[in-house]
């Protein structure tokens, strides 16, 4: 093995290879480094810097965090115990006292995953929705039923829409991206013909087993991403689903397409779109996806109209900007929402191949613009953020204030960190949030409730108590937090011993606000 025998000098009398790896994780300290970042401070062959790092694990407990960030062992513990930066349970602490409220722990599934089999939310599958049953619950707690006006201004795939309308409530949604409110909008169509869709679904699949092609869409890997015979088939089929007259059976058709495009792939969505390994689909497989997607449609729209009676009216949606959109004032009675983490799950990217087999979006410059026009996540531009000028509540807002500055002093230490206006990015996020805030504030009647579900996050080794900070600006807008409940402990995608939690925090928009 060249260049890593025991004690073997490099050239010039540098210290061996595998004391250069160690002084390098030494001087990054509990912010690790990449392989990448590695081969560049030690001047090493980037091909040989995991053989280093195997022989370096022979002398010194070495760890792979999240991402690829390689530590040494003394420094894998919670950056917060080095650094000084507050960790998840002092600011708990913090916040509780201020509130004077407890948390009070939340037993119960609030992920989409408890979805996935039941009715009308099987129509297209959304990993990052909430489970129904705990939107049920709120539901309940609030006593909402026939009368009451329920608001979602990330509605998603309409989760509360749906429950909410199954209680006989009226429900409203808030959701910019178009695939997304597709979905809400082919959901509230109950009063659909099962029949009738069925007997599209087949002419659409017998026409399109010998029809022209649709035009591919513009994706550069495409033909990684689907096989050619899988290729052909789906644009066969949109060439026809798109000869369907515009209406309620073609919006319901295309969802159906929409929900099989993953399937149909090479691809995998857990949560974010990524190659699986898995053989080719054949030619004739997405015809029976989309007949088995149609089926389940079917099935659903019999089921509802078992008891059409019970169902409040149909949902009203604005696709549009949650920051931007004019609820009338005092119209609601309850909000329930899961908004953006701060994290970034970038929305755009992770369903691309809906967006441009649907012609949503016709290029990349399209996709980056849709991006830039919906709430920040952390695959923004640079130069959006850039251009932002921060909210002066939002900037001076105290922990806020000290979670940017510790990013800014954190990233000074992490050469080679792939967004260097992190801090920045953060700030803008909370700005964006801090106008759903007030959006939100001036829709709800007086004594109405917003509950929260939200989860905190690690970002360049700095804790970000993202559902606190989110609590703390709702009382500048004039909520009174009246309940905090932890509700599921998951782990850092940057640092996986480094223990993240979800939550629900319930507001309350007091009289005379």
């Amino acid at each position: 093995m060249t260049g890593f025998g025991a004690g073997e000098a490099a050239a010039g009398g540098d210290p061996a290879p595998v004391e250069r790896l160690k002084a390098a994780l030494e001087a990054a300290g509990w912010m690790g480094l990449t392989e990448r970042q590695l081969a560049a401070k030690t001047g090493l062959p980037p091909a040989t810097v995991p053989e280093g790092l195997s022989q370096l694990s022979l002398r010194a407990p070495l760890r792979r965090m999240g991402r690829g960030l390689w530590v040494l062992g003394k420094y894998a513990e919670d950056p917060s115990a080095r650094t000084g930066i507050p960790g998840p349970d002092d600011y708990v602490s913090r916040f509780s006292r201020e509130c004077s409220l407890l948390p009070e722990p939340y037993v119960g599934d609030i992920q989409f995953r408890g979805n996935e089999e039941r009715p009308v939310h099987r129509w297209w599958p959304y990993v990052q929705g909430f489970s129904a049953g705990f939107v049920d619950r709120v539901l309940e707690r609030f006593g909402a039923g026939p009368g009451t006006r329920v608001l979602d201004p990330f509605c998603g795939s309409g989760t509360v829409l749906v429950q909410a309308r199954l209680r006989g409530c009226a429900a409203f949604g808030v959701e910019r991206m178009p695939i997304a409110a597709l979905a809400v909008r082919a959901k509230s169509h109950w009063e659909a013909s099962p029949e009738d869709l069925g007997r599209w679904a087949r002419d659409v699949v017998r026409l399109a087993r010998e029809g022209p092609l649709a035009p591919a869409p513009f994706l550069s890997r495409l033909h990684d991403q689907f096989s050619r015979e899988a290729l052909d088939s789906l644009r066969r089929l949109k060439a026809q689903l798109w000869e369907v007259p515009e209406g309620p059976l073609r919006d319901l058709l295309t969802v159906a397409f929409a929900s099989i495009l993953v399937p149909s792939s090479q691809l995998k969505r857990a949560p974010c779109l990524g190659y699986a390994r898995k053989p080719p689909v054949p030619g004739g497989r997405p015809f029976q996806e989309f007949l088995g997607a149609v089926g389940r449609i079917q099935e659903d729209l019999r089921w509802l109209a078992s008891f059409r009676e019970r169902w409040g009216p149909p949902p009203v949606l604005w696709a549009e900007d949650a920051r931007e959109v004019k609820v009338p004032a005092g119209s609601m009675d309850l909000a329930i929402t899961s908004p953006p983490y701060v994290n970034g799950m970038d929305y755009v990217m992770n369903y691309k191949l809906e967006l441009t087999w649907l012609d949503m979006t016709r290029s990349y410059e399209e996709l980056s613009r849709l991006k830039e026009s919906m709430v920040t996540c952390d695959n923004v531009s640079r130069r959006a953020v850039a251009e932002h000028r921060p909210a002066p509540d939002v900037a001076e807002e105290p922990w806020i204030r000290d979670v940017v500055a510790a990013l800014r002093e954190s990233l000074r230490g992490k050469e080679g960190y792939r967004r260097r206006d992190m801090a920045e990015l953060v700030r803008r996020y909370f700005d964006d949030m801090y106008a759903v805030l007030g959006r939100v504030h001036e829709a709800l009647r007086p004594g109405g409730h917003f509950v929260v579900v939200n989860g905190d996050s690690l970002m360049a080794g700095v804790y970000i108590p993202s559902d606190l900070l989110l609590a703390r600006l709702a009382r500048l807008r004039g909520f009174r937090v009246v309940r905090f409940e932890p509700a599921r402990s998951r782990r850092s995608g940057q640092r996986r011993t480094f223990r993240l939690r979800e939550s629900i925090c319930t507001l309350r928009k007091e009289a005379g606000g």
